[in-house]
């Protein structure tokens, strides 16, 4: 809503404060015309002047209803452009004034459409009341002047009395409504019955203190309608004892007493409903200025950008928290090539969902700059944001609506094709035309169809919708099972085929293999940023120890971390050797294909000697592979072993056993240990000292 637009809007002020004086001053057509009938038509008898006032008197009567009618659909129908105008000030506000701006569209809108508006009207003309009160009679002023004191002075006392008591009601009725909000939205899904129980006696405690604060309102309140039932009854029975008595005295006639006694009543109720109404007037009046602010406030910078290549990169991000404490975010700084993976490892409350919030736009750092492709991300606007950037939280939530509205992101304009690519992208597809009404599933209705882990899939196809070039995921895997991960796993080998650049949180090992480049945080600040290789060669902490999922993708990871440990130029046979025996000792595990979960085996290296190297690999798991060593050392004793008689997992036995001067394998407590020594070549004399 633009400054013209609030302009306008102040332009009817002067028409309708025009309409008010004609209902104004037509609330005085019924007492004067009973003045003139007592005075005029009564003594004399004369009908034609009676059937003139009261033509007149219908007459005006008349204006006033259709005047009335016009001023109403004014109102309203300010209050519903008003709500129209303001809605593009409403969706361009900040996160955190969003709030605030719709509360006070809502509180002047309702000013307008409701009884507000014609209250403040009232203001301006309760001098002309006094004024024909005081050309009546002066004594009809001062009374009036009184009546009003009194009734502010009712008011004023009730409010003193009963202020504490209200703003503790209203704190109670927000804990309320929080504590059952808690109680049957969280605690409840959450699987905490007790907790929940308790929210439940927590909430009956706030009703009973609520009630107990209202009663504390209730006698103060009802003693001031009782006592301004009172002054409204009493108003017209004092009006009409002033004018007998100045009529008996000879300075008033019976007409004016009538009418006197009619338009005091008038006026005395009309400034009761104004200082009723006044805490309102003032609210819709704030509002009002609030608002005018806002649309003050020069909307950011926008950049609509068509296409983005991929690349990120993070200039000095700072993110304060406020009150004195260590910022969220402290001086972020990286790059990340178009198409390749970032994953942001570490502790908890290390920062890591505020920096992808940050990156992917969602609540932008107050200092540095996120640069999607050299553009600022604070800089390009919803639409673009939403075309190019895809985001799934950790915690994902489909709203009420059918699936399809659901992945498209309610679009008002959904492809059928995007939606069925989208859902078989994200691996949910073949799920989704199980369900009875497929695609057309209403899942706010039917919620229990999907699982915890199902849903966060639906919501990684509704992230990658649009096609975007960026997708940022918050522990994606955190509420999904071996299957599930495995299936997430291709999704996001598929979308990193299609070029799209991914950053994703990670708590769980099973989708480092996915990663090119790995992001340490620690209390805010980077602790590490590298290719994945490194990174995670040097969080081992220099103790010469890796832990890697047991995939396809992460072989490579653990041929590179074990060149790495070798540091002399003399010693590249023996790094070649030994970066072969752990990949048969990785290729044994990534045989055993008897459980479905994805799992994880710590690798520890460790200098023998100058000439000698022992690799151990330990898997929380116990393993089957003693007999299958018995086995494979039987077969190696015969001159000429076929070896093409054994299994994978066997045959990564054979080559293990060949290449090493000793390999066992202990297993038990659920846990599986291999190692294998190795040497260097004996015709290698060259000697050096121990790593």
């Amino acid at each position: 809503m633009s400054q013209s637009s609030i302009g306008q809007l102040k332009r009817l002020a002067v028409p309708l404060v025009a309409l008010s004086l004609i209902t104004n001053l037509a609330i005085l057509v019924n007492p004067i015309f009973m003045m003139q009938v007592l005075d005029r038509v009564v003594p004399t008898g004369n009908l034609h002047t009676l059937a003139m006032l009261l033509a007149v008197a219908l007459g005006a009567l008349a204006l006033q209803a259709t005047v009335e009618y016009l001023r109403d659909v004014s109102f309203r129908r300010a209050s519903h452009w008003l709500e129209s105008a303001s809605i593009p000030m409403v969706l361009n506000s900040a996160a955190d004034l969003r709030d605030g701006v719709m509360s006070d569209r809502n509180c002047v809108t309702q000013a307008l459409s409701g009884s507000t508006a014609t209250t403040a009207l009232m203001l301006p003309w309760i001098p002309l009341f006094l004024l024909v009160l005081w050309l009546i009679h002066p004594w009809f002023l001062g009374l009036s002047l009184g009546l009003a004191a009194i009734s502010a002075t009712v008011r004023f006392t009730r409010d003193s009395l009963t202020n504490t008591a209200q703003t503790e009601h209203i704190r109670l009725l927000k804990l309320e409504k929080r504590a059952l909000r808690d109680a049957e939205t969280v605690v409840l899904g959450s699987g905490m019955p007790g907790v929940f129980r308790n929210l439940l006696d927590r909430f009956a405690g706030l009703v009973m203190q609520r009630l107990a604060s209202a009663e504390q309102m209730t006698r103060p309140t009802v003693a001031t309608n009782s006592i301004a039932g009172f002054l409204r009854g009493g108003t017209q029975l004092l009006g009409l004892s002033l004018g007998a008595a100045l009529v008996v005295s000879g300075e008033l006639t019976a007409g004016g007493m009538i009418a006197a006694s009619l338009i005091l009543a008038r006026s005395v109720a009309n400034f009761e409903q104004v200082l009723n109404g006044w805490p309102d007037i003032l609210a819709a009046r704030h509002a009002a200025k609030r608002l005018s602010d806002y649309s003050l406030v020069a909307p950011p910078t926008s950049t609509d950008i068509a296409e983005l290549s991929g690349s990120i990169a993070a200039q000095g991000l700072i993110f304060p928290r406020g009150g004195g404490a260590p910022p969220r975010l402290d001086r972020i700084s990286f790059e990340v090539p178009a198409g390749k993976c970032l994953a942001v490892v570490g502790s908890s409350g290390g920062g890591k969902t505020t920096l992808l919030e940050a990156l992917s736009g969602i609540a932008p750092c107050p200092i540095g700059s996120v640069l999607l492709d050299e553009t600022d991300i604070k800089t390009l606007p919803v639409d673009s944001l939403s075309k190019h950037v895809g985001y799934l939280p950790q915690h994902a939530h489909l709203f009420h609506g059918s699936l399809s509205n659901n992945i498209s992101g309610f679009s008002s304009h959904p492809d059928s094709g995007r939606i069925v690519a989208a859902a078989k992208t994200a691996g949910v597809h073949g799920l989704i035309s199980a369900l009875p009404e497929s695609y057309d599933t209403d899942i706010g209705a039917q919620p229990f169809l999907l699982s915890a882990g199902q849903k966060q899939r639906v919501a990684l196809a509704r992230a990658i919708y649009s096609e975007p070039r960026y997708l940022f995921l918050d522990e994606p895997n955190a509420l999904l099972d071996a299957a599930g991960e495995r299936q997430l796993c291709a999704a996001l080998a598929r979308l990193k085929q299609m070029n799209t650049t991914i950053v994703m949180v990670i708590h769980r090992s099973g989708l480092m293999g996915l990663a090119d480049y790995v992001l340490a945080l620690e209390n805010g600040r980077v602790a590490d940023f590298g290719n994945r290789p490194d990174v995670l060669g040097r969080m081992s902490g220099g103790r010469r120890r890796i832990e890697l999922p047991i995939l396809d993708a992460s072989l490579q990871d653990l041929v590179d971390w074990i060149g790495a440990q070798f540091t002399r130029a003399g010693d590249a046979e023996l790094a070649g050797r030994a970066e072969v025996l752990a990949s048969e000792m990785f290729n044994l595990a990534l045989a055993d294909v008897e459980t479905n979960s994805i799992r994880a085996a710590s690798f520890q290296f460790q200098f023998l000697d100058a000439k000698s190297c022992e690799i151990c690999m330990t898997e929380d798991r116990e393993s089957k592979a003693s007999a299958k060593i018995r086995k494979v050392a039987s077969l190696l004793q015969h001159p000429d072993p076929d070896l093409s008689l054994l299994g994978d997992d066997e045959a990564a036995i054979a080559s293990i056993s060949r290449m090493s001067d000793a390999f066992d394998v202990q297993s038990g407590d659920g846990r599986s240990v291999f190692r294998a020594a190795l040497s260097a070549p004996t015709a290698r004399t060259n000697g050096g000292t121990s790593h």
